[in-house]
């Protein structure tokens, strides 16, 4: 096994909770090309009962492992958003005990006050692992279970960075696939998040000329005190070769693609359901694949190119962040734990900065 994997077993096992029986797992998860010990140390926390990987993110030879040893079910945001879907798929894999939901992407948000009194479980609480997912639990009249969310925490801050990188990385190799390149040209980056920050930082040291489109004022101020021009969404569109989506909340609608620049290239983050709205660009363009990982649409002389369906780019190439990934599982398992172990109320709450800083010393003394 790689060195780094087998550090990460290590990992794993010194911050192992105590095996609680009654607890049953839901996790939604990426299925990369990796080894799952992230699952390994889930599995014994108690039973996971149920794998639900990202539609978006699955390798099929990790898929088959995975299944070889655990319920796995591949449902879309819409089908998990559904109230009778989930609450009868929930109430088959765990009928009785406690549980405990893991997000990435608020899967779950939208049915979950009316999904609560269908479960014939216990719902302990949510573990929620991005900004978008987040936000959506945020946008809820009224939490009817705690959400623990790590979108914020320090612990997430460096595969926040290196996921930018990731993103940069990806794009340049998809472009060359086109033969094209992206020095000498435009690129813009729709949204100053923590992930938008780090691949306009990416882009600033390899020389691009990098500008920004931020509707929020503070992160917009933040972009121009580091010296990125910012820009309207329309003039971003008619002046940039290369654009980068990170907001999470449809960068792009249908209308934009009308206004593209010629040649251009888009690049997505995250899921396209959360990033484009592709539905009618697909059907008013001409659309015809390129390589394995891009299309062109075209329309009345009018044509871009569209990496990975709308989907983000980083998966393609297993999406590495080294070690990092295991600070942020870790903050899940802890988070879990967390959950379990302590009164908490039905709100958005972190992790305890005490428990933070030992998971932190407990990852430097495998990687640091």
């Amino acid at each position: 096994m790689n060195p780094l994997f087998i550090k990460g077993a290590h990992f794993f096992e010194d911050i192992q909770p105590e095996n609680k029986p009654e607890l049953h797992l839901v996790v939604v998860t990426h299925l990369l090309d990796n080894p799952q010990i992230y699952l390994d140390c889930l599995q014994g926390m108690g039973t996971l009962a149920m794998i639900l990987p990202k539609p978006k993110s699955i390798c099929r030879a990790t898929l088959e492992q995975v299944e070889k040893r655990f319920q796995v079910v591949i449902k879309s945001r819409p089908q998990i958003a559904s109230v009778e879907v989930m609450a009868a798929i929930l109430n088959d894999f765990v009928p009785s005990d406690e549980l405990v939901l893991v997000d990435i992407g608020g899967y779950f948000a939208t049915s979950l006050p009316e999904l609560i009194p269908r479960l014939k479980s216990r719902l302990k609480g949510v573990v929620e692992v991005t900004e978008n997912g987040h936000q959506r639990y945020a946008a809820l009249p009224e939490l009817p279970v705690p959400v623990v969310s790590l979108a914020r925490s320090p612990l997430k801050g460096p595969e926040d960075y290196l996921t930018g990188q990731s993103i940069v990385y990806s794009a340049e190799a998809l472009m060359r696939e086109c033969h094209h390149i992206m020095n000498g040209g435009t690129a813009v980056v729709f949204g100053y998040g923590k992930i938008g920050r780090s691949i306009a930082k990416a882009l600033h040291a390899k020389n691009i000329n990098t500008k920004v489109v931020e509707i929020d004022p503070i992160r917009a101020i933040e972009a121009r005190s580091r010296g990125f021009d910012l820009i309207n969404k329309e003039e971003a569109l008619q002046t940039s070769d290369v654009i980068f989506c990170a907001t999470g909340n449809q960068s792009l609608n249908n209308h934009d693609f009308n206004r593209v620049k010629n040649g251009a290239f888009i690049f997505s983050v995250t899921s396209s359901d959360d990033e484009l709205d592709l539905v009618q660009a697909s059907s008013n363009f001409s659309v015809s694949r390129i390589t394995d990982h891009v299309s062109r649409y075209e329309r009345l002389g009018q044509y871009f190119h569209l990496a990975n369906r709308g989907d983000a780019i980083n998966f393609i190439h297993n999406a590495e962040v080294g070690p990092y990934i295991y600070l942020v599982q870790g903050e899940v398992v802890a988070a879990i734990n967390y959950l379990c172990t302590n009164p908490v109320e039905n709100k958005i709450v972190q992790l305890p900065t005490n428990l933070r800083k030992d998971l932190a010393q407990r990852w430097l003394s495998h990687f640091g």
